[in-house]
């Protein structure tokens, strides 16, 4: 009863299960340059730069779409690395031939956890192409069959509502302490309209690159680099020729 309790206070206040590690790859040409992403990111937490990995390195309760916005701030490509301890991510992108809604949602076991049985998640992440300042949800489903859509993927095994913003943009952060990363990954996330639960957009849950765990700077199938990859298709002969 005392440890649920303590438990319970803790993940109220965030001391213990809202505070993850990102990790960035960034380019750092010089002293100057990691001086002025420290500067930017003063505001966000625990800051460690290494110049010659080019990794940025963030302890923080502030989503990632946020800190990699702050960080090209200051004129320099930033790429996600490595997301937390035990960590998913859906790529959210099926189902919205009509909607064109997307976006990309990440799960990190809490404080960092490795442990495969561990419980609690935090949920962080951005989806754009909502209508402005409006409400929606982000739902867990209990499968990843996205044969015939967001229509195949089950029924709801976790939800929570969200706000888009002004530009349409709904940024993501909160801690579900029932979540398992283990038990999620290959489930479904569905974004869906919270007034009539009409599915906009969904994506397969899979497990994604912890911190220190990915130093790729180039992709050795196809030779696209970090830095360009995010304006070129996912597949196909395009990547090689698409600006």
């Amino acid at each position: 009863m005392l440890l649920d309790l303590i438990k319970s206070v803790f993940v109220k206040t965030g001391k213990m299960t809202d505070e993850i590690k990102i990790e960035f790859a960034v380019q750092i040409s010089n002293p100057k340059c990691a001086s002025d992403i420290r500067s930017a990111l003063a505001d966000v937490g625990e800051i460690d730069i290494d110049m010659d990995k080019g990794s940025v390195l963030v302890t923080t309760t502030v989503p990632w779409i946020e800190i990699q916005n702050k960080i090209e701030a200051t004129g320099r490509r930033a790429v996600l690395s490595g997301f937390g301890g035990q960590s998913a991510v859906s790529i959210v992108n099926h189902g919205n031939e009509k909607t064109n809604v997307k976006g990309v949602v990440r799960f990190c076991a809490t404080g960092g956890n490795q442990a495969t049985n561990s419980i609690g998640a935090v949920v962080d992440g951005a989806i754009d192409g909502l209508d402005s300042n409006r409400r929606y949800k982000v739902n867990i489903h209990e499968c990843g069959d996205i044969s015939d859509g967001c229509a195949s993927v089950g029924d709801v095994y976790d939800s929570r509502e969200i706000d888009s913003d002004d530009t349409g943009r709904a940024t993501i952060r909160y801690v579900r302490d029932k979540l398992s990363i283990p038990d999620i990954i290959g489930r479904a996330v569905v974004i869906a309209e919270a007034d009539s639960d009409r599915r906009l957009a969904c994506g397969i849950i899979a497990r994604s690159a912890s911190i220190f765990e990915n130093y790729k700077k180039i992709c050795a199938c196809d030779g696209v680099t970090i830095w360009d990859e995010r304006e070129k298709p996912l597949a196909g002969s395009g990547r090689r020729t698409a600006p």
